[in-house]
């Protein structure tokens, strides 16, 4: 039921509900410890205590809200918030009458304290200017750029394709339709993303807010058939376009995995004299989720080369937004 009220609360108020674990009822009186397990949560930066009744006793709302001011006695700088799986219409309705907070996942969400915090949390999103996209919002444009998704796809299926968490998606999903580059819509109890804008009117618009995926440049001893190291840089660009090859290959990993692969293979450890070396390029995003083989994707590539006043460079790397039809 927590994971159900995760995704509803994200679905309903766009915002995290953040489970933090149990809290000992020991101290509690025996009549609430035995009804009740309390769990310590976060909701727009608010503190809170999700009640969740256990055994069979059916409260009515009176004594429901009975118990509900014992506790907000006893923990008064947190909202004491029930959470059912199912009330009935009328114990709803009398629970709405009692001022008692509840969420019933997938049903109803009331907990009338935080409008005033809902409407303060996205006034003060809208009136953020950022200066470039997170990653996990780059991506999900760049995937749209790279007809590798389509509009009217839900936030669940973004999560699932990319490995991110429900949270982590929907925050992502929030701020591109917070910036205008999406409309977001309830569709059943999911989330649909919209794409109101061709994709080369999307290019133009989202052009200045995308940055370099690389975070951080590695001098690595070459270990071959790491199929999570994509070629990357001046490598990719030569396989993609007539330029030469350079000297010293480049590859790109999801800097999330460094640590693991480096342990595995070795590869924070010098180069002995005798062994090739890679320019190994940690990138903020995994490249494999929009990457082509072994390649990383052009809108990217693009993205991850400097401007530079070689010609030859300059031209190839121009030639990767027309790969895309940009």
């Amino acid at each position: 039921m927590l994971n159900e009220a995760r995704t509803y609360v994200e679905y309903v108020l766009q915002t995290g509900l953040h489970v933090r674990g149990g809290i000992d009822i020991s101290t509690l009186p025996a009549f609430l410890g035995a009804r009740y397990s309390l769990i310590d949560a976060e909701i727009l930066g608010r503190s809170c205590i999700l009640t969740i009744q256990t055994g069979e006793h059916d409260d009515t709302p009176a004594t429901l809200t009975k118990h509900h001011e014992l506790l907000k006695r006893r923990y008064p700088d947190r909202l004491i918030i029930l959470l059912s799986d199912r009330v009935s219409n009328h114990n709803r309705h009398r629970l709405i009458g009692h001022h008692v907070a509840f969420i019933v996942p997938g049903n109803q969400l009331f907990v009338p304290v935080l409008a005033m915090d809902l409407r303060e949390h996205f006034r003060s999103e809208r009136e953020q200017s950022p200066e470039a996209l997170t990653p996990t919002a780059q991506l999900i444009i760049l995937a749209f750029l790279l007809n590798k998704i389509e509009s009217g796809t839900t936030a669940s299926a973004l999560a699932s394709l990319f490995r991110y968490s429900a949270m982590s998606m929907g925050r992502a999903i929030n701020e591109v339709d917070t910036l205008g580059l999406v409309s977001v819509a309830p569709h059943g109890r999911f989330r649909e993303v919209r794409f109101e804008v061709s994709r080369f009117a999307l290019w133009d618009r989202v052009r200045p807010l995308l940055r370099s995926p690389v975070r951080k440049r590695r001098r690595v001893r070459e270990v071959t058939g790491i199929p999570e190291m994509l070629l990357a840089g001046e490598t990719a660009l030569a396989e993609r376009t007539d330029l030469s090859h350079p000297r010293i290959e480049t590859r790109a990993i999801a800097a999330s995995a460094w640590k693991a692969l480096a342990k595995r293979y070795g590869l924070d450890h010098p180069a002995g004299w005798q062994e090739a070396e890679i320019e190994l390029k940690t990138w903020t995003y995994d490249p494999a989720l929009l990457g082509e083989g072994n390649l990383v994707d052009p809108i990217s590539l693009w993205l991850s080369l400097p401007e530079t006043s070689d010609d030859r460079i300059g031209a190839a790397r121009d030639a990767l937004l027309g790969q895309v039809g940009l």
